[in-house]
């Protein structure tokens, strides 16, 4: 009795909260109760242009994927097809058969949404899978408003 008072756990409720999470584990699964995978992310929100009269794309070249990728982000009449979440870190097709038929043509020399998110997992940037901004995008480098930031983006080496 005495044990009970003092908040210590007895045998029999120590055996019913371990049989709860054995129960949770199963309904669950096992990978639910593990901890999330842990991302570093540098914040180069404050990071000044190394060279501002240097453009994004130089003349004579084609614009490259996240030059692209800030002027599709930068069209009003895209806003309801794929648009920058709110905090600008993060940016998401919000309608993907639109974003398939109008936007991908306009911009890219194929068609199809499979190869633009090969094309854009190519540049690093990698999908959110958890919370609220679920299935958006996002790079350290490719903020809302700071284009120039995209400059010193690289396509990642082909494995």
């Amino acid at each position: 009795e005495e044990n009970e008072q003092s908040g210590k756990r007895s045998a029999a409720e120590t055996s019913a909260a371990a049989n709860a999470a054995t129960n949770l584990s199963k309904v669950l699964g096992p990978r639910t109760l593990e901890s999330a995978p842990y991302f570093f992310y540098r914040d180069f929100s404050r990071e000044q242009d190394d060279d501002p009269l240097a453009s994004l794309t130089p003349p004579g070249s084609q614009p490259s994927f996240p030059a692209k990728m800030h002027d599709i982000l930068s069209r009003p009449d895209f806003a309801d097809i794929i648009s920058w979440l709110p905090h600008g870190r993060a940016w998401r097709i919000l309608n993907p058969r639109l974003f398939e038929s109008r936007v991908i043509p306009a911009y890219f020399e194929h068609s199809k949404l499979s190869s633009f998110v090969r094309q854009t997992n190519g540049w690093g940037f990698r999908r959110i899978k958890n919370g609220c901004d679920r299935n958006a995008y996002y790079h350290e480098r490719f903020l809302r408003g700071l284009p120039h930031l995209s400059k010193k983006m690289k396509r990642l080496g082909v494995a």
